[in-house]
């Protein structure tokens, strides 16, 4: 049995149930050359993301103090996960952790790679906090993740020497020092990361095959989005498993001294993978995000799940697109965008969907969606979401979610408010 959102039927559930309103759902919106040249309008308009081959080579004191810096202590009561209140020499333990004494007056930038999705954090530590007592859901300290085989620049280590403060492409925080492999330059990283052939990951999750004789190859996942270089001169074998009807992929390693090198793991043929990034066609957009129907909710990328934004930039991702990490960052992006205004009746807005093309991202104040198109008049949305709220009597009652779902743009928001009450742009990513 089946449980369904109101508003929403068990048909709705399916791509192909959207994707045959659309007339031209399978003809290419934008070539593989104009979706470079339109993250490179990215990184030029959101100060949020970075193109990490032309990142500087080095901070000054004062630079990466400030950096680090960005992220506040909280001045209120906050609780661990075990319900007892945050005192204050737990914040001191942070403090010292950041390391401050030992940055330089010139600070060369490293480079590395994530050897594997890990979290990106406020601080250096992975003790979770939260803003109230026995809430489990919204680590304060939880930023986001970082996929494997993402590049990123090193800026400082902690004094534990278990993190790394680093950037990655749209997103700067703590990385567990152990998920990283440093190398030898930049050229290293790049070379390896931008080769010819390569796989995405388009499904939600894809584990490399059991290796018995290398846990480092063995059963590694990767999520949706994630580009995984191939192994040019395929061998014969790979952890005494024949490659036959298998990828052979190049993955990188950590040496006993934390620095990369790479190794050759295998990915099933069978899995959901594809050669290259994906056609940028709508219907393919659609095919991406159905994929995601009942993945968990979770904040900064928590529970092996995504948040709202989190889900729009992994769709896009398999596309080749580098999307900013937030909702508001993303809502700055160029495309084609339609900006919803505050005087709008609800007839005025749905009237303007008439214009907006499924497959384009919606966004309100915290929250991020994606329309999936028209039925019985109304606009249909598909996003990781928290919940909604039912009416009862005169007020409104909470209803959890937490997860990926399809629902009407009518669902009423937490504040009572229809979702489509609160939306302020929707955008197209396209030239």
């Amino acid at each position: 049995m089946f449980y369904i959102i109101p508003g929403t039927r068990l048909e709705m559930l399916d791509a192909e149930y959207w994707v045959k309103k659309i007339p031209d759902s399978d003809c290419l919106i934008m070539m593989q050359d104009d979706i470079m040249k339109f993250n490179q309008e990215i990184v030029e308009k959101c100060d949020s993301v970075y193109d990490l081959k032309s990142y500087r080579d080095s901070f000054t004191y004062d630079e990466l103090l400030s950096l680090i810096k960005e992220y506040k202590l909280p001045e209120k009561e906050m609780y661990f996960r075990n319900g007892e209140l945050v005192k204050r020499d737990f914040y001191h333990h942070i403090t010292d952790n950041l390391n401050i004494t030992e940055i330089k007056e010139v600070n060369p930038v490293q480079y590395g790679i994530t050897i594997k999705k890990t979290s990106l954090r406020s601080f250096p530590t992975d003790i979770a906090v939260y803003s109230r007592k026995g809430d489990i859901e919204f680590d304060r300290f939880q930023e986001t993740s970082c996929h494997a085989i993402e590049p990123v620049a090193v800026l400082h280590e902690s004094k534990d020497k278990k993190w790394y403060f680093v950037q990655m492409y749209n997103y700067r925080g703590w990385i567990k020092a152990c998920d990283i492999a440093i190398a030898k330059d930049k050229e290293e990283v790049f070379d390896y990361l931008d080769a010819d052939d390569f796989i995405v990951i388009t499904g939600n999750h894809v584990r490399t095959q059991s290796n018995p004789y290398d846990d480092d190859v063995s059963e590694i996942r990767f999520d949706m989005g994630t580009r995984v270089p191939l192994e040019k001169d395929m061998p014969d074998t790979i952890g005494n498993q024949s490659t036959y009807g298998n990828y052979a992929i190049k993955l990188p390693s950590r040496d006993d001294k934390g620095n990369m090198i790479f190794k050759y793991g295998l990915i099933s043929i069978k899995e959901d993978v594809h050669c290259g990034y994906v056609p940028y066609t709508r219907a393919n957009i659609l095919n991406q995000a159905f994929k995601l129907i009942g993945d968990r909710y979770g904040w900064g990328d928590s529970f092996g799940g995504r948040d709202c934004s989190s889900f729009i930039m992994h769709i896009y991702k398999t596309f080749g697109f580098r999307l900013p990490r937030n909702a508001d960052e993303q809502e700055r992006c160029p495309g084609i965008v339609h900006k919803f205004s505050d005087d709008l009746s609800l007839i005025d807005i749905i009237e303007a969907f008439k214009g907006i093309k499924p497959g384009a991202a919606l966004y309100m104040p915290g929250h991020a969606m994606m329309f999936v198109g028209m039925d019985g008049g109304v606009p249909y949305i598909i996003h990781d979401f928290t919940g909604y709220a039912k009416r009862n009597g005169d007020k409104y009652d909470f209803i959890p979610v937490n997860e990926v779902m399809v629902t009407s743009s009518l669902l009423p928001t937490s504040m009572g408010i229809p979702f489509i009450g609160r939306f302020s742009s929707a955008i197209q990513f396209e030239m």
